[in-house]
């Protein structure tokens, strides 16, 4: 057997002249043997070879390696070199197997708790794996324990880590499954439209914003969609009524009333009987060439309310927001009685309708004030009654506010026949003082004229109104029907509230007459 050196000697002997308890420092202790010169021990001393009991520690239990050297007998019985004592050489050799036991023991907890600690992140990623099956499947650790022949002294912080780790994996796990359950409990139950328990003041207030709107968008939606689809089933009435009127019709020659003197027989035009049967207040037909106005007159000859009982019907009588094109009650359009024409025609025929978003009824008379080159494609206005076929030439388009009661004043409305020369040309030349568009028509006393009135938003109670007056016989039908933009127009003063004001009276005019 081989001796210990005698630097190894001397090392140990100073080691067993200091007092080392047995809860030393494992470091200290470490470096104090890495210090010292490696020492062969004998087979006696050891009892087993060294490679048997580096494996025999890694196998056994801790209760096993933790076993102290008092506990094992070959101590005694050893045989000790020959060159040194038995009594010193003892003790060294306890005390270094008490070391290394002590280490071993050090080493077994670690790998232990690593274990542990392993084991326990492994059921938690199997536990999230099955709770989240669509998730990333499952992976293995494969982090390598690492094994160290000099275990250093683990401070009390160091060994909180991996659980404050592990706690906040699961509350990050709780939350994140707390999540998806709220996610699948709000597609199960819808959205989440309405105020509940819970809510804070903002998101009850967001809502509330968010339901009213809708509320409002719904109410628009359905308002805009019953407008025209009442106008559509307005259209549609209309449409009969065009397929069954037809004045140009031939039919054959029928006995008439022998005529009287002084009297013209006025008989009724094709197709008007039959319509008259369906409302006998329909006294004729009024259309305008390529527009959509193309409509029944009627007439209600009550002063009570004579120009509003068709604001809201049709000729058929039926309720209709549309309403229908209707004259002036004061008016006489060929009044007739069997054949006889009781009255003479008002000089001034007006006629209402309303002015609908779809250029339906009068709706397209707009166009006269927005396009310029309207006017000059559309210029004729075919008025029929029941007896006779009549040509309007017109002459202007102005836009006048009813609730006016300054010096622009104009009650268009309320002129219904002439009493004299002078009476006509002031009113024909206060259509021309005010139209947008100066026409080459000229108008003379005697003329009949046509008054086509329909609302407008410029004012709260404004109104544009479309003039024209009879075609003269042998008069060329299209004669004088162009027209320029007027350069000094007379609008209404409540225009120039947020206008400046452009109108010149002593400006150059040129009357009619």
């Amino acid at each position: 057997m081989s001796k210990f050196p005698e630097e190894t000697l001397e090392q140990e002997n100073a080691l067993s002249d200091s007092e080392i308890p047995a809860a030393a420092d494992p470091q200290q202790e470490t470096d104090s043997i890495q210090e010292t010169a490696p020492v062969q021990e004998p087979d006696s001393v050891l009892g087993t070879e060294p490679e048997q009991d580096t494996e025999s520690s890694q196998d056994s239990t801790p209760a096993q390696d933790a076993e102290t050297p008092q506990d094992a007998e070959p101590v005694q019985d050893a045989e000790l070199p020959q060159d040194t004592e038995p009594a010193q050489d003892a003790e060294p050799q306890d005390k270094f197997l008490a070391i290394k036991s002590a280490l071993r023991s050090k080493e077994s907890e670690q790998q232990q708790e690593e274990m542990r600690i392993s084991v326990a992140d492994k059921i938690q990623r199997m536990k999230e794996a099955k709770d989240n099956p669509d998730e990333q499947p499952y992976e293995r650790s494969a982090q390598p324990v690492v094994e160290s022949d000099a275990p250093a002294d683990v401070p009390p912080e160091a060994s909180e880590r991996p659980r404050k780790t592990m706690k906040k994996k699961a509350n990050s796990a709780k939350k994140a499954k707390k999540s998806r359950k709220t996610v699948k409990k709000r597609k199960r139950s819808g959205p989440d439209l309405f105020p509940k328990r819970g809510d804070s003041a903002f998101e009850v207030i967001r809502k509330c914003i968010f339901l009213m709107s809708c509320t409002v968008f719904m109410v628009c939606l359905f308002l805009i969609g019953k407008y025209y689809w009442e106008n559509y089933q307005n259209a549609e009435v209309l449409k009969e009524f065009e397929k069954q009127y037809d004045p140009d019709r031939k039919e054959p020659e029928r006995e008439t009333e022998p005529k009287v003197e002084g009297f013209e027989y006025y008989g009724y035009l094709p197709s008007v009987e039959q319509l008259l049967e369906k409302n006998p207040e329909i006294i004729g037909f009024l259309s305008i060439p390529d527009s959509k106005v193309n409509y029944p007159v009627l007439q209600h000859k009550v002063p009570e309310d004579g120009n509003e009982y068709y604001l809201k019907r049709n000729y058929l009588l039926e309720h209709e927001n549309a309403g229908s094109i209707f004259m002036d009650y004061r008016d006489y359009f060929d009044f007739v009685v069997d054949g006889r024409k009781q009255f003479e025609n008002s000089d001034n025929l007006i006629i209402y309708g309303h002015n609908m978003h779809d250029y339906s009824m009068f709706g397209g008379l707009k166009r006269y004030i927005n396009e310029a080159n309207y006017y000059d494609e559309h210029p004729i206005i075919y008025l029929n009654s029941n007896y006779r076929k009549y040509q309007y030439k017109i002459f202007g388009m102005i836009i006048v506010d009813i609730e006016d009661e300054t010096e622009t004043k104009f009650d268009y409305w309320n002129t219904i026949d002439f009493g004299d020369e002078q009476q006509f040309y002031d009113y024909v030349n206060e259509i021309k003082r005010r139209t947008v568009r100066l026409t080459d028509v000229d108008v003379k006393y005697g003329d009949q004229l046509v008054t086509l009135s329909t609302c407008n938003s410029t004012f709260t109670e404004g109104r544009l109104v479309v003039f024209g007056r009879l075609l003269r016989e042998g008069e060329d039908l299209m004669e004088g029907c162009t027209s320029q933009p007027n350069p000094n127009i007379k609008w209404p003063n409540s225009y120039y509230k947020w206008r400046k004001k452009t109108y010149n009276p002593d400006a150059e005019f040129i009357p009619y007459g």
